[in-house]
């Protein structure tokens, strides 16, 4: 997840389709996710990440770029970290609990009684500070993918520890001079790219692979004074070394090359009608956050009857209903707080 980078609410509608991007993105998590739900084999993106391992990088770009440009708005440690636990907190927290003292209640199979009084259930709120449970006691014991409650939360420590790592360095100075901060990235990028890249090692190490995902995005908005003016001369380079790296068979690192400046590029577009994808809020966060649960008691109590598309359709209407009412009720609500630039207003 990805939880959207975006970190106020919208006075007027902004004028690029990260809105869009940020949605889609977590439709196909919802989508990819509901085949393994249902006992299949999710999608493949050319045998390099599922339909939702591709979304989460999307996401991951958009968040390296969208952070940075906040940082850079505002160079203060400490409103930087106020505005990003605002974006974080408030909507987990309330998905943890509803789903730990609300629905795992409801759909267990213990005594209620029981089930509020087992250690797994208040340790499934360990979550609020990263340490993330993702079973309940009695919970979806016997759906064909059984026990598992929100396998999405995985990635929010790890988007997180990005958050902290960049905050640190621009406490240290590191994001003020562009040759200083793109250096750093060089070097990520060189020690990934040789010593943890799955086209070597023939492992994904998500942590480290998700990161590099999150710099790109940073070195996109650094780097954008240059490829704004020549976007064709940049498509054109990236598009040739993403094709080499393609040949040799480094689908992953080709992954990486390509993929950032075409997600960057287009959310940047303003498109028209897609660009207004978020004038009624932005669910994308809680689409991430709430599809996994919604998905798992629908397929509780109607799978096999409805099939794949019938589940599918009502997990994804009741998800983006609920993703909507946590924008407005939780989401915004929190971010009203969200502090302002001291020198100049935003």
């Amino acid at each position: 997840m990805m939880p959207s980078s975006h970190t106020s609410p919208p006075v007027a509608h902004p004028g690029n389709n990260f809105d869009a991007i940020r949605v889609v993105a977590a439709s196909m998590v919802l989508i990819s996710h509901h085949y393994a739900l249902t006992g299949q084999t999710e999608p493949s993106f050319f045998n390099i990440h599922s339909l939702g391992g591709l979304a989460v990088t999307i996401f991951f770009v958009v968040s390296g770029y969208l952070v940075n440009a906040s940082w850079q708005r505002d160079p203060n440690v400490w409103r930087f970290a106020l505005r990003r636990f605002l974006r974080i907190w408030p909507a987990l927290t309330a998905v943890l609990i509803l789903t730990a003292y609300g629905l795992g209640a409801w759909v267990t199979e213990l005594p209620v009684k029981e089930y509020l009084l087992q250690r797994a259930t208040a340790d499934y709120l360990q979550g609020l500070w990263m340490k993330i449970h993702f079973v309940l006691p009695g919970v979806f014991e016997h759906n064909p993918s059984p026990r598992g409650v929100n396998g999405s939360l995985w990635t929010i420590p790890i988007e997180v520890r990005c958050y902290i790592l960049l905050g640190l360095a621009g406490l240290l100075g590191l994001l003020k001079y562009r040759p200083i901060l793109l250096l750093c990235i060089a070097l990520y990028m060189t020690w990934f790219i040789f010593r943890s890249n799955a086209d070597l090692t023939g492992v994904v190490s998500y942590g480290s692979e998700l990161s590099a995902f999150f710099l790109m995005g940073v070195a996109q908005f650094t780097l954008q004074p240059y490829w704004s003016r020549r976007p064709v001369f940049w498509a054109t380079a990236i598009s040739l070394g993403t094709a080499a790296a393609w040949a040799v068979g480094w689908r992953h690192t080709a992954l990486l090359i390509g993929l950032p400046f075409m997600v960057i590029y287009a959310g940047t577009r303003a498109t028209p009608i897609i660009r207004r994808a978020g004038r009624w809020g932005d669910p994308s966060y809680g689409i991430y956050l709430l599809a996994f649960p919604i998905q798992q008691t629908v397929i509780l109590y109607k799978w096999p009857n409805l099939g794949f598309s019938g589940t599918l359709a009502l997990a994804f209407a009741t998800t983006i209903l609920l993703s909507y009412a946590s924008w407005h009720m939780v989401e915004k609500q929190a971010l009203i707080f969200k502090p302002r630039n001291a020198a100049k207003p935003k």
